[in-house]
């Protein structure tokens, strides 16, 4: 699925449409449990555990004008 978003910004470009990938971390929707916490708190990798709203928040602002610029890139939350 990245590469068929990345391939979409790149042609959809020229129209003034943009393509990201947001890979979120771990999202706490109801399913999250305590040892999943530890486990994010004791990965080197994971580094939190996002509220929904969070993620959404960041693909909000992709959809909005003002982020006419971020094209084709991969959004790692942490």
């Amino acid at each position: 699925m990245t590469d068929y978003t990345l391939s979409a910004g790149t042609e959809l470009a020229a129209a003034g449409i943009t393509a990201n990938v947001v890979h979120p971390p771990v999202t706490d929707t109801g399913w999250v449990t305590q040892e999943v916490r530890d486990a994010v708190a004791a990965s080197p990798e994971l580094t939190a555990v996002a509220d929904p709203s969070e993620v959404a928040e960041v693909i909000a602002y992709l959809c909005e004008d003002r982020a006419h610029l971020i094209n084709r890139n991969i959004l790692t939350l942490r």
